[in-house]
């Protein structure tokens, strides 16, 4: 019987452990790793754990029969992004998911989960405290060649850097907009007088000084390690304005629009399941809309919207490709865009002719007299359709 089999059938617990077994290099490897190590079943739910998994956590009791989102406070707001992450390892399939979660008052973990098995039934966690702030220099980071901040736009920002979550107040003052607006304009060199206009606009007095003055407390920000005087490498200067250095800078509206156009190749040229994972990526990456934490910010508009309709493709698709072998995870698609485009008729007929296939009459006839209600307060107008249209030829 191999280890984890052996764990799984002797009960844990601080007397499980006591309990004499016998003895292995991986049963050592697993009671003495620093790193916590818990393995869950398709729910999230702790079937193991090793010691370790209780100092990291600071966990008063024993994790076993706790499920992640209890452990590590999935869909909080304060919880990794992304939602519950044994769903979100699952949908990852044989890739590693690594997240940074953030824990307030105290060092963020880092997190890797991955499937055992290939059906889902079993996953392992290990989890470990992030470097504190200045443990990682540049230098060992660089030989990694992995960007050193990575900016999630879609939806809540977040700011994550080798050393730990940016994430505070500042993100809303003047460094912080900055950021977001390179971002924003990310690909091109700004002008500082464009960035003066944008982020400034109501200073009564605004100078070249002044933005430069906000570079170098972004830079500051970005870059805690960065010797005075030495070059920086995120927020570059180039002919009188600044730009964000792809090679250092990840942002996930890029990765998102990255997937989107591989789903697309793959459609094209017949591979649904190919294309199915590139959507699936896609739609897991867009938690709301673009700086969605800005949203009366003018600058950030028309890229709003420009995702916004991007990521429509992804979700119809996906509603598609699944329709015959999985129709609930079809109208979850379609329920979402309907979400997204409230006053749509195209998507909102759509989504309802699935409902009515599906016999689910009462959810449809409550969404139909929503969406009626809409039009009337919004335009004066009803439905191009009835709802009676919709039912299904027996």
């Amino acid at each position: 019987m191999d280890s984890l089999a052996l764990r799984e059938a002797v009960p844990r617990g601080r007397q499980a452990r006591s309990e004499p077994r016998q003895p292995s290099v991986l049963n050592e490897v697993f009671d003495h790793l620093p790193h916590g190590i818990a393995v869950t079943d398709r729910v999230g739910k702790v079937i193991t754990s090793n010691p370790a998994l209780e100092d990291v956590l600071g966990l008063e009791g024993e994790p076993l029969g706790r499920t992640c989102c209890e452990l590590f406070g999935c869909g909080t707001p304060r919880g990794p992004r992304g939602g519950c992450l044994t769903e979100q390892a699952i949908r990852a399939g044989k890739r590693p998911l690594e997240i940074v979660i953030p824990r307030p008052g105290g060092t963020p973990l880092w997190a890797t989960v991955a499937p055992l098995r290939e059906d889902g039934s079993r996953l392992v966690f290990e989890v470990r405290h992030a470097p504190e702030r200045g443990a990682l220099k540049p230098a060992s980071r660089h030989a990694t060649g992995e960007p050193r901040v990575q900016l999630f736009t879609l939806g809540r920002t977040d700011v994550l850097t080798p050393e730990g979550s940016l994430n505070g107040q500042w993100l809303d003052q003047q460094p912080g907009q900055l950021l977001k607006y390179l971002a924003c304009e990310r690909h091109r060199v700004v002008p500082a007088e464009e960035i003066a206009e944008a982020i400034c606009r109501h200073a009564r007095s605004t100078t070249i000084n002044t933005v430069r003055y906000f570079i170098h407390a972004l830079r500051k920000k970005l870059e805690p390690g960065r010797p005075k005087g030495g070059r920086a490498s995120v927020v570059l200067a180039r002919h009188g304005g600044y730009t964000l250095n792809d090679s250092e800078v990840w942002i996930d509206a890029d990765e998102f629009e990255t997937s989107v156009g591989a789903g697309l190749a793959a459609v094209a040229q017949g591979e649904s399941a190919v294309a199915a994972d590139h959507f699936e990526d896609a739609v897991s990456l867009y938690e709301g809309d673009f700086f969605a934490d800005e949203p009366y910010a003018e600058w950030a508009l028309f890229e709003r919207e420009r995702l916004r309709a991007l990521v429509e493709k992804p979700l119809r698709a996906l509603s598609q490709l699944h329709t015959d072998d999985d129709p609930d995870a079809a109208a979850g698609y379609l329920e979402r865009l309907a979400h997204m485009e409230p006053f749509d008729g195209a998507v909102q007929r759509e989504l309802l002719s699935l409902w009515m296939r599906q016999g689910r009459l009462s959810r449809a006839a409550r969404h139909y007299h929503a969406f009626e209600q809409r039009l009337l307060r919004q335009f004066g107008e009803r439905p191009a359709f009835r709802l009676s249209e919709l039912v299904p030829d027996s």
